[in-house]
């Protein structure tokens, strides 16, 4: 199902990005935060790749240059500035490709007259939540 690939894909690269993001990171308490989250988005990433088959599951990964592209965004945008302000501002803007991308496929199973799952739900809450969270930093 689209869905589960698109949780696939998004929360890989979510947790990616807060993964290359830690090392600019200097505030324990927004690590942490970040921490929490990567966690979040790689237990979403189970449980979607577990919907999926072998194949879907590899079309749905992010291939290595899309992770390379990824950091030396990530390296270019926090390298010039690692304010707590500029990394909340980073992250809650990868939050809200995620809410965008996921929720078209969630507006496309409704208009298709499928059952969203239960998953797509809870990451969109998710989502929420954690931007919710980094306001805090703004």
């Amino acid at each position: 199902m689209k869905i589960f690939r698109e949780i696939v894909r998004n929360t890989a690269m979510g947790a990616q990005s807060i993964d290359n993001l830690l090392g600019y990171i200097e505030c324990d308490k927004l690590k942490e935060l970040a921490v929490a989250q990567k966690q979040e988005m790689e237990e979403f990433y189970t449980a979607a790749s577990q919907e999926l088959g072998e194949q879907e599951l590899d079309d749905a990964k992010t291939k290595p240059f899309q992770r390379m592209m990824l950091k030396a965004g990530v390296k270019m945008n926090a390298g010039f500035d690692n304010s707590n302000t500029h990394i909340a501002s980073m992250l809650i803007d990868g939050y809200n490709m995620g809410i965008e991308s996921v929720q078209k496929c969630i507006n496309q199973l409704n208009r298709d007259g499928v059952e969203v799952p239960k998953l797509a739900h809870d990451l969109m809450d998710a989502y929420d939540k954690d931007i919710k969270a980094l306001r805090e930093y703004l």
